[in-house]
């Protein structure tokens, strides 16, 4: 439904022909939100679906909030690395290129001149940012993919714990966010028997102290050293050293409130601004 460009729904799937056009033709400065995420495994305890679903949950919020149409066009993402771990689905780099090229084209053939691009799922980022950069020049069309907040009280908390413990993948962060997004999906009790099951090397566990004078040299050397498949740095999917357990469903929401209100002051704030010349017909 809209009316006088004003959506009551927000998915693209969701709307009828007229209720887009009349969106499109009324909205002022129309934003489509693009999220993608992964199918892969999560450790014990998350759900397969856990990027995809939490990216799912996130960019519609931001659309109800800002009057925009959001659409998910595909559920896995590049994830190779985790195929030794049963459940994982991946695209090739060129499959997901394309998905992300056609949504995105599909959308500018129709007037759309701006969008906002989420990606939930770190195997997608070298994928995600060319389809920018190719995108933007290919169809005249402004792509954000706005990162935020970084500066709050607790943006700083859980980034400290990233450099320390590795707190990127199924650890108590993610964690945190899932419990609140989708609780009724994890297994909580898959975890009662948590141990750390990174194996990475003495030396570069060294490497993850941010309290540490050479720290931004010896942070870029462990990424460097990374195993390039999961199985190469944990035992048991999780790529973190902190107990998930940890996670809790208040962290979770106050995570997502402020990057919920960081997404939609950037989006109104763009929105303000008239076209640049570049992407006008």
């Amino acid at each position: 439904m809209s009316e006088n460009g004003k959506l009551s729904k927000f998915w693209v799937q969701e709307l009828t022909r007229p209720a887009f056009a009349d969106w499109l033709e009324n909205e002022q400065a129309p934003v489509v939100i693009i999220g993608i995420g992964a199918i892969e495994q999560h450790g014990l305890h998350l759900p397969l679906g856990t990027d995809s679903l939490g990216v799912a949950k996130f960019i519609h919020e931001v659309a109800s909030l800002t009057n925009s149409v959001c659409i998910h066009p595909c559920w896995p993402g590049y994830s190779p690395h985790h195929m030794s771990f049963p459940g994982t689905v991946t695209f090739s780099s060129e499959t997901l290129m394309s998905i992300l090229m056609d949504t995105i084209g599909s959308f500018a053939h129709h007037g759309v001149k701006r969008f906002i691009m989420v990606n939930y799922h770190g195997g997608n980022e070298q994928t995600f940012q060319l389809a920018i950069q190719k995108a933007r020049s290919k169809y005249k069309v402004m792509i954000a993919a706005p990162s935020g907040p970084k500066n709050t009280e607790l943006a700083k908390e859980i980034q400290e714990r990233m450099a320390r413990y590795l707190e990127v993948h199924s650890g108590p962060r993610e964690t945190s966010f899932a419990l609140h997004y989708f609780p009724e999906l994890c297994e909580m009790w898959r975890a009662e028997d948590w141990e750390n099951g990174l194996v990475l090397s003495k030396e570069l566990q060294e490497f993850m102290d941010p309290d540490r004078e050479d720290y931004e040299l010896v942070s870029q050397i462990f990424y460097a050293s990374f195993g390039p498949m999961t199985e190469d740095i944990t035992r048991n999917g999780q790529y973190a050293s902190s107990d998930p357990r940890k996670g809790n469903a208040e962290e979770g929401a106050a995570m997502m409130e402020e990057a919920v209100e960081f997404m939609v002051d950037f989006i109104e704030l763009w929105k303000s601004l008239p076209l640049p010349p570049a992407y006008r017909d």
